[in-house]
């Protein structure tokens, strides 16, 4: 896997030592704020409420941190793309649908739906949108990742990917 990113400019948005740690190894130079040529979006699993004690806020509350801050930071990360005549690839994270609760799995099932339709969108202009739900926080989220922004992916867009846990 070393080597895999050199050049490359990477934002991570979110907590994840592993996904951190598995870029740097790559090669990837981690940016907090400018031009990228990566970024990775991820949502930390907030507490599984019952659909039935969900507040609307609570539940607008999980659109927007699941859904919409995902979508808008991706539409500026492809408009800087886009002005330095670039591609790039952008990398979700985040727990699957049926793990949190309706509120989580309205946010997931919909983010799977944006992941595709961008991916087909944003691929004339060389930009990649993947997604990994998952649970999962060890190496194997790490190197999954790693492979999706690199080059060695590039042909990979609009793919919705979990990880099974191990016992």
């Amino acid at each position: 896997m070393s080597g895999w990113l050199t050049g490359k400019r990477a934002r991570v948005e979110g907590d994840s030592p592993v996904i951190r740690a598995a870029l740097g190894a790559a090669g990837a130079t981690l940016v907090g704020e400018g031009d990228s040529d990566i970024w990775v979006h991820i949502t930390p699993p907030p507490a599984a409420k019952p659909a039935h004690e969900l507040t609307h806020a609570e539940w607008r509350a999980s659109l927007d941190a699941g859904l919409d801050r995902r979508f808008l930071g991706a539409k500026d990360f492809a408009e800087a793309c886009r002005a330095r005549g670039q591609g790039g690839a952008v990398l979700f994270v985040g727990a699957p649908e049926q793990a949190l609760g309706a509120d989580q799995a309205a946010a997931a099932g919909a983010l799977g739906n944006l992941t595709k339709t961008l991916g087909v969108e944003w691929a004339r202009d060389g930009i990649r949108v993947n997604s990994v739900l998952t649970c999962e926080t060890g190496d194997t989220l790490g190197r999954l990742a790693a492979y999706l922004v690199s080059d060695y992916a590039a042909y990979v867009t609009g793919a919705v990917m979990g990880i099974a846990l191990d016992d």
